[in-house]
């Protein structure tokens, strides 16, 4: 058995011919663009909670974010959330995540009545630890993707919070904050400035638009074992 120059096990073969199976290289990581998304659903005729936490439910467990009968009471997926640890627990070592932007994405099937209400009675706090970082209306941070084009179906319409490109979120460039392993992040979407609830998503409108969801995505880096 040898080592390799970065500490790897290696065995006399692997020395020989500089192959490594190790499937963890000590003291490297792999760093490269990375997408932690959530995604919160709202349902025809049901009323908005004042406020919304995303990213505090982990991939696997219950989820009381979703709209009944939807998803809420059941396990989250890989379709709701990639996080496998709860936002105030962090992030699983050696991940961490250098955050260029927060980015809000309906689905296609909100009708733009229903996306006005939400963003004119909406505003987002982020927390790194117990600290504001980034705050604002959620058109403040747009999507830069989703659904566009053009229909012959009468009444038929689709919205994005932004246009549907990359180049259309915003990024923070040199003012992109790092969240280390396991350091506590939060988000909180705050309906009627902490007040009243805003009017029932949907209301007036057809069922069969129903339910909608919004993804929240941060967008970045994130460090992950080099195998």
């Amino acid at each position: 058995m040898a080592y390799g120059a970065n500490g790897q096990i290696m065995d006399a073969a692997e020395a020989a011919s500089a192959r490594n199976t190790n499937s963890i290289m000590a003291n490297w990581v792999d760093r490269g663009p990375w997408q932690y998304w959530d995604v919160l659903y709202f349902q025809n005729a049901s009323a908005v909670p004042q406020q919304i936490y995303p990213f505090s439910i982990a991939i696997g467990s219950q989820n009381t974010l979703g709209a009944t009968g939807v998803t809420n009471g059941v396990a989250k997926t890989k379709l709701q959330t990639n996080l496998t640890r709860s936002s105030s627990t962090g992030l699983p070592p050696p991940r961490c995540l250098l955050l260029f932007a927060i980015e809000f994405q309906f689905s296609p099937n909100f009708l733009l009545a229903d996306i006005t209400k939400i963003v004119n009675s909406c505003y987002m706090e982020f927390r790194i630890d117990d600290k504001i970082f980034h705050e604002g209306w959620l058109v403040d941070f747009p999507s830069g993707g989703g659904v566009t084009g053009v229909t012959q179906n009468s009444g038929e319409s689709s919205y994005t919070l932004g246009l549907p490109a990359p180049q259309y979120t915003r990024r923070y460039q040199d003012w992109s904050k790092y969240i280390a392993p396991l350091q506590s992040f939060s988000m909180t979407l705050n309906f009627g400035g902490g007040g009243v609830a805003i009017p029932t998503i949907g209301e007036g409108d057809t069922d069969i638009n129903y339910p909608g969801n919004l993804r929240v995505v941060l967008d970045g880096l994130t460090d992950r074992s080099v195998q």
